[in-house]
């Protein structure tokens, strides 16, 4: 098949990029499966395994679209283009207008709360997360601190609550100065003294360190969370997970894999349950269930079904 395959972000992602990443590692699979990609993304792209075509307007991404392309698959930019399309939604915008046919999710809530049926779960390349079976005692907080959904804020007071030690990732702790909510707050004072250890913004070895040492990672989330990559990537290596029950969490975290909680009770209950966690389990749960060759499996059946002439729910 003839895939065309558009991010309007940069890839290789610069920085986090969850989106970036996703389309980055599915393109690599559908190579992998001999299918001809595409890749259309932001000016300063590249990727080893397909031709990629830059394009910084969406005036460039029509034009850089394969004339011969079977299907086109938007993950941003979601243009009217004169070939067979899906539109993979990878953000939280319920109220926004979807005049194009052809919507997908990346979970089954994210599907819901947009009032639509179709999704498929995000993917990993498994094999790239190394298990960690030895643990220290300290917790990990790693999204985008400054943003109020993440809920850095609950993060710390649990910390202090029940004292343990917080590895937290995503951010500059001066960035919490800068948005008005976590500055209303007060997270960054509340966040000052040797408990809490601030890491930036990390990547690589570094990322894969914290994911792998930590006791637990720490996701306690305020908002419809559409997916969860980061706690994916926490069991996949090794480390399960403590999460409030919001959006896709209930679906992605197992009881192989981690813990909800809602109130400071349950908080404390799931925390003294943590221990007796198989890090081994908890990965081999996480590997089976969001391999990026299943993420490329799903993709490629609602490639048939909108080519087989299927208006997607």
């Amino acid at each position: 098949m003839r895939i065309t395959l558009v991010a309007s972000g940069v890839i290789p992602s610069k920085g986090y990029g969850g989106t970036e990443r996703q389309v980055d590692w599915l393109a690599s699979e559908l190579v992998r499966l001999g299918h001809r990609v595409v890749l259309v993304a932001r000016t300063g792209s590249s990727h080893p395994l397909c031709e990629v075509r830059q394009a910084s307007t969406e005036a460039q991404c029509r034009a850089a679209i394969p004339a011969d392309t079977h299907i086109v698959h938007f993950n941003g930019w979601y243009l009217e283009v004169p070939y067979p399309t899906l539109n993979t939604e990878h953000g939280y915008t319920p109220n926004d207008p979807r005049t194009h046919p052809n919507w997908n999710f990346v979970s089954a809530s994210h599907a819901r709360n947009h009032g639509r049926e179709t999704f498929v779960y995000n993917g990993f390349p498994t094999d790239s997360y190394p298990l960690a079976s030895l643990k220290n005692d300290r917790l990990l907080f790693l999204a985008g601190i400054a943003r109020a959904g993440k809920n850095l804020n609950r993060a710390v007071d649990l910390a202090r609550k029940f004292d343990f030690p917080l590895d937290i990732a995503g951010g500059s702790r001066w960035k919490l100065l800068m948005r008005s909510q976590v500055r209303r707050d007060r997270v960054f004072f509340r966040s000052l003294g040797p408990r809490y250890r601030f890491h930036g913004v990390v990547g690589g070895d570094q990322k894969l360190r914290l994911l792998g040492e930590a006791k637990a990672f720490l996701n306690p989330i305020a908002w419809e969370e559409p997916f969860g990559m980061a706690p994916v990537e926490a069991m996949l290596c090794g480390t399960p997970v403590l999460t409030t029950p919001r959006g896709a969490l209930p679906e992605i975290v197992d009881g192989d894999t981690g813990l909800f909680f809602d109130t400071d009770a349950e908080f404390a209950a799931a925390l003294g349950a943590i221990a007796g966690f198989s890090p081994q389990r908890c990965r081999d749960s996480a590997a089976d269930r969001f391999p990026i060759a299943r993420t490329a499996k799903g993709y490629l059946d609602l490639y048939a079904r909108i080519l087989d002439g299927e208006a997607l729910a």
